[in-house]
């Protein structure tokens, strides 16, 4: 008897001081104003709309990527063939130009 009355005190116990830790945390003014999350992207949105339009020149869809990144220039490309490769399986000199 004296076991189960000592247990639900221990449980008791416990769950006020939960309870009291969660409201005091949650109720304490923050010191640190809070910034704005800001995001950076690689590129301008004016190249992709500008080379989108030739991504249906008798290519398949799945190319419009690698298309678009071998028109940026020889380091675009690369860097999408290896961010792509598990994926596609593109060879760089299937869409580099040789000069």
């Amino acid at each position: 008897m004296f076991r189960i009355a000592r247990k639900c005190t221990i449980v008791a116990i416990g769950t006020a001081f939960a309870l009291f830790a969660t409201a005091t945390f949650a109720a304490a003014p923050s010191n640190e104003e809070e910034q704005p999350i800001v995001l950076a992207q690689a590129g301008s949105s004016r190249t992709a709309i500008a080379t989108s339009n030739d991504a249906g020149a008798g290519y398949p869809s799945h190319q419009a990527g690698v298309r678009r990144a071998a028109a940026e220039g020889p380091d675009a490309l690369r860097r999408y063939i290896d961010r792509t490769r598990m994926i596609y399986g593109f060879y760089y000199w299937d869409f580099a130009t040789r000069e």
